[in-house]
């Protein structure tokens, strides 16, 4: 067995995999969502019996609030009894001084809950950042249960431009960077928002004319994004990377493995398809049936019209979307005629309290 839950988190994501014996799986966390995502995990994992409470690893990707948030909710809430085997997350200790962001405040409350309850943090990579070597093979680990991942994201360059915007972040917050007390900070919005689609077709010609602008938020540029490989299946978990950075790695990877392109039961579409972190020649680089999109189209109007365009149009034949709300931004690519006529298929959960089950 190897499934993703992604659960309603709000604009963000939190991602619950299952894998193993379907008697006696293991599981990941990738990402807690936003605070008010706690509210679906706790249940979830109350309802384990307590020697099951455990995840062979919990994967902080980045530090932007629709990411962390859960995750600090569940740290906080010893009364679970939740265990991890390693928990990944880069924190203000872990980013590299530059040679020659938003939510850092959040990275330095969950820093402090690691380090005040001595939990396992990146014994992985003994106790260094979560990073891509410049040179040499990619960085590969495998779990209890045999679950491969590879890191893909971040190279040494987003962790330098993160540690400046953490820094400032911190200091207009009051706060010494690496050496705070736990406490909530809500960070200012750093995407402008845009007016949701009031249910127009979307029109794929137009949308594949937009010209693509890169992603620059230096949060996003930390993401850690893993290739999840199980019992022959395969996901790609990108957080919000940047399409640049991932493509790198794959050119890596294939040099490695001696084929491309990377064949995939499903990725994770990376920064809740938003339309700066997709690009055809990522897609060109995959052969994908499955694409998950992870938001309720709150805050920032994801998924973008652009991105999803991208994926029905360079992402193979007969793609499948995978959304985890039926919403504005989601409910126009449900039209039957549409699916038809550019040969998708759209799946949405039966109930938004529920999220979607991906099975691979």
């Amino acid at each position: 067995m190897f499934a993703i839950d992604m659960l309603p988190a709000d604009h963000g994501d939190c991602l619950w995999i299952d894998y193993g014996p379907a008697s006696a799986p293991r599981r990941i966390l990738i990402d807690g969502g936003t605070p008010a995502t706690f509210r679906a995990l706790r249940p979830r994992i109350a309802a384990l019996p307590p020697s099951q409470r455990r995840f062979e690893l919990l994967v902080v990707s980045h530090i932007d609030a629709d990411h962390i948030g859960g995750v600090i909710e569940l740290l906080e809430d010893t009364s679970l009894g939740v265990t991890f085997g390693d928990i990944w997350f880069n924190g203000f200790r872990h980013l590299p001084t530059p040679e020659g962001t938003r939510g850092a405040a959040q990275g330095e409350r969950l820093s402090e809950l690691l380090r005040a309850r001595r939990l396992p943090w990146n014994l992985a990579f003994q106790g260094d950042a979560v990073m891509v070597p410049a040179e040499g093979a990619l960085p590969r680990i495998t779990l209890d249960g045999a679950m491969t991942l590879t890191l893909l994201s971040p190279h040494r360059a987003g962790l330098e431009r993160l540690r400046s915007a953490w820094e400032k972040e911190c200091r207009d917050a009051g706060i010494a960077p690496g050496a705070t007390r736990a406490r909530e900070v809500n960070p200012p919005a750093r995407e402008a928002r845009r007016r949701p689609r009031p249910g127009a077709r979307p029109d794929l010609e137009k949308l594949l004319d937009v010209p693509f602008a890169q992603d620059g938020a230096e949060a996003n540029g930390s993401s850690i994004a893993l290739l999840a490989e199980h019992d022959g299946r395969r996901c790609l978990l990108t957080g919000d990377a940047y399409p640049g950075v991932l493509m790198e790695s794959f050119e890596r990877l294939f040099a490695e493995r001696g084929h491309a392109p990377l064949r995939l039961d499903a990725m994770k579409v990376s920064h809740h398809g938003s339309r700066g972190n997709t690009t055809w020649p990522l897609l060109y680089r995959i052969e994908c049936g499955r694409y998950l999109f992870s938001t309720d189209g709150s805050v920032f109007d994801h998924p973008d019209d652009e991105c999803i365009s991208r994926v029905i149009a360079h992402g193979g034949p007969g793609a499948t979307l995978c959304f985890n709300y039926r919403c504005d931004r989601t409910a126009a690519w449900a039209d039957p005629a549409l699916a038809r006529a550019l040969e998708y298929t759209a799946l949405y959960p039966s109930s938004e309290a529920e999220g979607l089950r991906v099975e691979l």
